[in-house]
C-alpha cells in the first residue's frame, strides 16, 4: 500500500476539487496540465537528495514504492505506507520552499 502525493506550480488559487482534476490528469500521463517549471525540477532534485530514488539495490530501505516521477510539470511520489508519517510533512515543507503546490489525494488537501 502506498501514500501518494503530487507537486506542481500553480499560479492561481485552486480548491481541492480542481487540484484533484489536475492530479487525475497527471497520473493518467497527460501533458500540458501544468506549466513546465525549473521550480519543479529543483524540487525533484531536492527530494532525491534527501531520499534517493527507488532502485533494486535500495528496495528494502527506500521510502518509495515506485520511482519518483517528474516530467518538468509535476512531481508525483508513491510513499511506502509505513514511511508516510516520516515524509509527508517534509515533502510539503520542501514544496513550499520551492513555491509549489502540494496535493494530498488521500485527504483531498491542497497545501500552498
Amino acid at each position: 500500500m502506498s501514500y501518494d502525493m503530487a507537486f506542481w506550480q500553480e499560479p492561481q488559487e485552486i480548491d481541492a476539487a480542481g487540484a484533484y482534476q489536475k492530479y487525475d490528469a497527471m497520473t493518467d500521463g497527460e501533458s500540458g496540465v501544468s506549466t513546465e517549471s525549473t521550480r519543479v525540477r529543483d524540487f525533484y532534485a531536492a527530494v532525491l537528495k534527501n531520499y534517493p530514488d527507488l532502485t533494486v539495490e535500495n528496495s528494502d530501505t527506500s521510502p518509495w514504492t515506485s520511482a519518483v516521477y517528474c516530467n518538468g510539470e509535476c512531481v508525483i511520489v508513491t510513499i511506502s505506507w509505513s514511511r508516510k508519517n516520516e515524509l509527508v510533512d517534509t515533502l510539503i515543507f520542501l514544496a513550499q520552499r520551492h513555491s509549489l503546490l502540494a496535493y494530498d489525494p488521500q485527504k483531498e488537501e491542497v497545501h500552498r
